[in-house]
């Protein structure tokens, strides 16, 4: 999972090259939110600037989530919103419609009913050395009896 910030963006946050950036994913009811702040000491990933063609900007590779879907998306603009109050210095990010698949609401869709528990049922007993060893079928006496009548 990787994150693009532009210069305007950056200046505002008032974030640059090098600053560790602290991540907190939601979960539950906040599935699909993420939240970033400054903090140097405690950082989990690092802005970093890229200079590309089009002009510079900066990126935070968070890696692979397990609490999301597990494929690539193509990149795709983020609503967020830099909180204030309280949650000062707090940028929060909601993520695209791609995160709602690993949500709670469809994990409650996709989960199957529990089944109920089924006796399970008694095969006859057999005697399993006489199939492994070759032992003749039973019966097979009374066969040969049978037969030896017969050509006589």
């Amino acid at each position: 999972m990787n994150f693009s910030f532009n210069m305007t963006v950056a200046k505002e946050l008032g974030w640059s090259s090098g600053d560790k950036i602290e991540v907190l994913i939601g979960d539950g009811e906040h599935h699909g939110i993420i939240r970033m702040r400054k903090n140097n000491s405690v950082g989990d990933a690092e802005f970093v600037r890229r200079d590309a063609a089009k002009g510079a900007y900066f990126k935070i590779a968070l890696g692979p989530q397990s609490a999301f879907v597990d494929r690539s998306e193509t990149a795709r603009w983020c609503a967020f919103e830099i909180l204030d109050g309280d949650d000062a210095g707090w940028l929060e990010i909601i993520l695209p419609r791609w995160a709602d698949e690993t949500g709670p609401k469809m994990r409650d869709k996709t989960s199957a009913p529990a089944m109920p528990a089924r006796p399970v049922a008694q095969t006859p007993a057999r005697n399993v050395t006489a199939a492994v060893m070759g032992d003749p079928p039973p019966g097979r006496r009374q066969m040969l009896d049978k037969l030896s009548d017969i050509k006589g």
